[in-house]
């Protein structure tokens, strides 16, 4: 008679494991673990931990009509200054030898100009990132999946990982091309992915070394 057999926590103990599979396992996650870290870090140093610096990093750049027609019409944008703020710059001292040598200090200073990601770099990331995300999913969270955790806190969890992975690569997107609000969404599923992570990381370790209680 054939039976079928469910694969989850209740019928699979990762500490029965031999040992070189506990050592395969644990060194998956941790190394998974350490590079998700390392990609955070990358991320903060490269673009920055802030919701504003999300917003200036991806945001939507674009100089507006008036903007367009004097860079069309002059070569640059005028920039408000104020002559009082002149006694602050460290080259204020330059002003005058500047002058004597001909050089005119009152010339219009450039302007901000149109420094927005292109879409083709947007999609470019989405694909690299997304790509990376799923296998991400599908290993960590089938692991978890094999933990002695009650179903219902295991979907949450890895749904809420799924959700967060999307989520990353939406709030770019959003911030991008609708509002740069939206660069909250990055901020907090970016969040979200290592806390899920942390936990699924630590609950895996502590089920393939601490074998379970037994009943008495």
């Amino acid at each position: 008679m054939n039976r079928n057999r469910k694969i989850s926590g209740d019928s699979f103990d990762f500490s029965s494991l031999p040992l070189y599979w506990k050592m395969l396992i644990t060194g998956f996650v941790i190394i998974l673990g350490t590079g998700y870290l390392a990609a955070a870090l990358n991320a903060a140093l490269a673009v920055g931990v802030s919701a504003e610096a999300i917003a200036d990093h991806y945001g939507d750049k674009s100089l507006s009509r008036e903007e367009q027609a004097m860079m069309e019409e002059r070569g640059f944008v005028e920039e408000e200054f104020s002559l009082d703020d002149e006694e602050d710059m460290p080259d204020a001292g330059m002003d005058h030898d500047m002058a004597g040598m001909g050089m005119d200090h009152d010339m219009p200073m450039a302007g901000p100009v149109d420094d927005s990601l292109p879409p083709q770099i947007l999609v470019q990331l989405a694909h690299i990132h997304l790509l990376g995300f799923s296998l991400i999913l599908l290993a960590i969270g089938a692991l978890f999946c094999l933990t002695r955790l009650g179903s219902g806190a295991k979907t949450v969890l890895v749904a809420l990982l799924f959700l967060s992975f999307l989520g990353d690569i939406a709030g770019l997107n959003l911030t991008r091309f609708v509002a740069s609000e939206f660069a909250w969404l990055t901020m907090i599923a970016g969040t979200l992915i290592g806390v899920c992570l942390a936990i699924m990381i630590l609950r895996i370790l502590w089920e393939v070394w601490i074998p379970p209680r037994a009943h008495g």
